[in-house]
């Protein structure tokens, strides 16, 4: 084990930190007195022990550390990781001759990690500890979870649930909810929904953004799997009046998944949404994300550049999370510093800093962007741009020499300007920093399989016909000029659903100099628009009907995604 000085390497968040503010309560001085004779009390010991001291209160801790220990070893050895740098772990500890100090340096050095020790005060080591309970991982906080075993058969034993009910056989709760995930991990759900009616409780799973009815089961099961999924997440099952929020995991064969847990009131009973976690491949590369013509050619220009902001927009649930990952993946190369502020991280990609929003500490996106810039990145993901302090500081952020990626919630691609602009950045700040603005929305994909051709009716195709003349010439991209249409009949290989997973619809333009002057000039939607399509940006209709010619989607979805 070694020891460096710990202030070469890592830029303290107090570094260059905003002062004080004028006037402060006779409380707030006291304790800030307090701290300041605690932490030189611990640097004193510090030097007597032989080991360099840290102050860690308010340092931004990465996700990524805190899953290098598990955190009852950590209480136990009263030390915890709270950086990394290559190969060297920093630790800080209370007491260096802890018996169970080693709980935390096997592990480190078990990965290949070298452990460099520091002196840390207990309130210090407080803080950090209190950030494992922002962790998505289940099995380092978590003792509730479920095992399961996904398959075929699984999907059979949930669809044969009524015919159980009616031969009154016994099946406990336990039993009906590893039947649930086991039928859900199987066929690709992210949620599970448990909707108590009068007579039955429904169950319905959420499959490539669709709900789906499953089956429905006795109304006298639903009290059964409701405790037993609030003695799972946490919850407290005396409260049935009011929502409540829980967590557990399931174990499958090769992973663990994370479980949300929502609680609500209704008329029947309580209902339950529970969203699966890690059960979607994030691990989509650019290529096959679905961009075409002009629009890959402007995402691929626009990733080589330095610096600079690149906007995706739609609402919750059209692959804005999934786009930003194919990007970082693509931009995370050796050399390169790329940290991300995410609520909450729910995916881990594996060389990327990932820091989670804690909005009990006070830790907004706004005051997490300030931090993270303090770490030296070179590429920055926000997970959400909401208020003016975000969006300007991000806009900063691209203006010295950042690539900053990050969403917006508008209608459409055109719309983010004028809206950034109403949250008050300024046209001189936005217009040099924007790069590229991204809308998208996400269709299904036919099931390969069992899709047929057809011929839509004679009004579609005035729809289809009228949307492919739309399409700019500068979009780059070949119209067939024989149309085939294709569906999904339905088969095994997808549940006789049609559909197999999911392809997103984009519209996309570049920030350039004709635009940047319309920004200078504060101009309408409409007018932005009208710019973009000029530059050869297609809508997201005219993407999604040229993706139903190639097969790979139906009319019915496109309609049903780009309605506006």
């Amino acid at each position: 084990m070694t020891a460096s000085n710990i202030g070469d390497s890592i830029p303290h968040p107090r570094q260059g930190g905003q002062p004080h503010p004028p006037e402060q309560g006779i409380g707030q001085v006291f304790s800030s007195l307090n701290r300041k004779f605690l932490e030189d009390e611990v640097q004193r010991k510090a030097k007597k022990v032989g080991l360099p001291y840290f102050d860690l209160k308010g340092f931004p801790i990465e996700q990524a550390i805190l899953e290098l220990v598990n955190v009852e070893d950590a209480r136990a050895a009263e030390a915890s990781p709270f950086y990394r740098e290559g190969h060297d772990v920093k630790v800080g500890l209370l007491d260096p001759n802890n018996p169970n100090l080693q709980k935390i340096i096997s592990p480190l050095e078990h990965r290949g990690y070298r452990a460099e020790l520091y002196l840390v005060s207990a309130p210090a080591l407080e803080y950090v500890l209190g950030q494992y309970r922002r962790l998505p991982i289940p099995s380092l906080t978590l003792k509730h979870e479920a095992t399961v075993k996904p398959g075929v058969e699984s999907v059979a034993k949930l669809r044969q649930l009524p015919a159980l009910a009616k031969e009154d056989k016994v099946i406990s709760a336990s039993d009906l909810v590893e039947i649930f995930f086991a039928a859900a991990v199987t066929m690709r759900a992210s949620d599970i929904h448990l909707e108590p009616e009068k007579n039955l409780l429904k169950i319905r799973f959420r499959i490539d953004g669709v709900l789906q009815d499953m089956v429905d089961i006795p109304s006298n099961w639903h009290h059964l799997l409701v405790t037993r999924l609030k003695v799972l997440s946490s919850m407290k099952l005396n409260v049935t009046a009011s929502t409540q929020d829980g967590r557990f995991s399931v174990r499958l064969p090769d992973k663990v998944l994370d479980i949300r847990v929502s609680a609500l009131p209704s008329a029947y009973g309580e209902s339950i949404v529970m969203r699966i976690l890690g059960n979607e491949d994030l691990g989509v590369s650019i290529a096959k994300l679905g961009l075409i013509g002009r629009a890959s050619k402007i995402v691929s220009e626009e990733l080589q550049k330095p610096n600079g902001m690149i906007l995706t927009t739609g609402p919750t649930g059209s692959g804005k999370t999934t786009t930003l990952y194919s990007f970082l993946q693509h931009l995370n190369k050796p050399g390169i510093k790329i940290i991300t502020l995410e609520d909450p991280v729910e995916y881990r990609l594996e060389g990327v800093i990932q820091t989670p929003i804690d909005h009990a500490s006070g830790m907004d996106f706004a005051k997490g962007l300030r931090s993270i810039l303090r770490q030296d990145p070179d590429i920055i993901m926000v997970g959400e741009i909401r208020d003016y302090e975000t969006a300007e500081t991000a806009s900063q952020a691209a203006l010295t020499g950042h690539v900053v990626l990050s969403t917006l919630h508008t209608n459409d691609a055109a719309g983010a300007i004028p809206r950034l602009l109403d949250m008050g950045v300024k046209p001189v700040t936005l217009a040099p920093a924007l790069n590229a603005l991204i809308a998208q929305r996400l269709v299904r994909r036919l099931c390969e399989h069992c899709k047929e051709t057809y011929r839509p009716a004679p009004e579609e195709m005035r729809r289809v016909k009228s949307a492919l003349e739309k399409i700019p010439p500068k979009a780059e991209v070949t119209i067939p000029e024989t149309l085939s249409f294709f569906r999904g009949k339905g088969c095994e290989e997808c549940h006789h659903l049609g559909y197999h997973g999911r392809i997103g619809v984009f519209e996309i333009f570049s920030v350039d100099d004709e635009l940047e002057k319309m920004i200078y000039q504060q101009v309408s939607t409409v007018d932005i628009k009208r710019a973009a399509v000029a530059q050869g940006m297609m809508s997201m209709q005219q993407d999604g009907v040229l993706k139903a010619l190639q097969g790979i989607t139906d009319l019915s979805e496109v309609w049903r995604v780009t309605e506006e």
